[in-house]
């Protein structure tokens, strides 16, 4: 459907320049990312993966300082 459909749309628009382009695309797959995520908070199945990918976007502070550090120390192990 995007096949045909993006190309209508910027000629609507007038858009002629190739990034204009990928500007309305990156806007419609965040408007989806945003509608994929609406459904995972209210549909009572996917509670349990909601919980999980919300704590994981709760730890990636965590997560990104513990990667730090594991790879402080591989480097300095390596070097001798």
């Amino acid at each position: 459907m995007i096949s045909w459909a993006m190309p209508l749309v910027a000629y609507m628009l007038q858009q002629e320049t190739p990034t204009g382009l990928l500007r309305m695309l990156t806007v419609l797959r965040a408007a989806r990312l945003g509608r994929l995520v609406r459904v995972f908070r209210r549909v009572p199945i996917f509670r349990e993966a909601w919980m999980l990918i919300r704590g994981l976007s709760d730890s990636a502070r965590t997560l990104f300082w513990t990667c730090v550090v594991i790879f402080f120390v591989t480097y300095v192990f390596s070097i001798f």
